[in-house]
């Protein structure tokens, strides 16, 4: 894992040029004006920011109107909240606020909080008798889940980006912010550890995500 961080690291270093130009061909009111060195760099699997990133931001299937289902990056569809979010697979905000019993839509913080904290209370495996506590530690586990799930896109933190924040605690293969190497050490790296290209952004998808970026740092 060491390893891979480090090889990562160096590509982020040795193509940073790259795909900061490319930013700026996608989106050149929001990138040229930008200091190259304030720019910051993250990476993640394909399909990890496919689950928690693409289909909340671009798809809006994590929020928004998508309330019956949701399509996985391997292209699964989620059924009810109870069989994909009980299995282990991605929770939809739609999900979440199903299991919170929450009208469609509410994005009130006050009122997710207030949900779950009346739901956790109910289903807390300390509250129920011995023969229920199995099925309560499972129900209290979703509820959790959702909890975090519906705080996905809000930061923790003054430290913390909108980006970072979307997915919540089930996103954990984001890296990021990249802490970039001199040129001379990823040039050496990058030679010798594997090969790599930039291909350009598309400029729909990036206006998408700067739009989004502007509206959360204005909250």
């Amino acid at each position: 894992e060491a390893i891979m961080e480090s090889t990562l690291q160096a590509a982020i270093s040795y193509y940073c040029r790259e795909i900061n130009y490319a930013a700026c061909l996608s989106a050149p009111s929001a990138f040229q004006s930008l200091p190259r060195n304030n720019v910051e760099y993250g990476v993640e699997p394909i399909d990890s920011f496919m689950r928690y990133v693409y289909e909340d931001v671009i798809e809006g299937k994590k929020g928004g109107n998508g309330e019956s289902s949701s399509t996985t990056a391997n292209g699964n569809a989620a059924g009810s909240s109870s069989s994909s979010s009980s299995n282990g697979g991605g929770m939809t905000k739609a999900q979440a606020r199903e299991i919170l019993e929450l009208e469609a839509g509410v994005t009130d913080t006050t009122l997710i909080k207030t949900a779950y904290k009346k739901q956790s209370f109910k289903y807390h495996p300390d509250r129920v008798s011995e023969e229920d506590r199995a099925s309560s530690s499972d129900k209290f586990g979703l509820i959790k889940r959702a909890y975090d799930t519906l705080n996905s896109g809000i930061r923790n933190s003054d430290k913390q980006s909108w980006y970072e924040s979307l997915g919540g605690r089930e996103r954990n293969e984001f890296m990021g912010p990249i802490t970039l190497l001199s040129m001379d050490k990823a040039s050496a790296l990058c030679n010798k550890a594997f090969r790599s290209a930039v291909v350009g952004i598309d400029p729909d998808l990036t206006m998408a995500f700067v739009a989004r970026n502007q509206a959360a740092a204005r909250l």
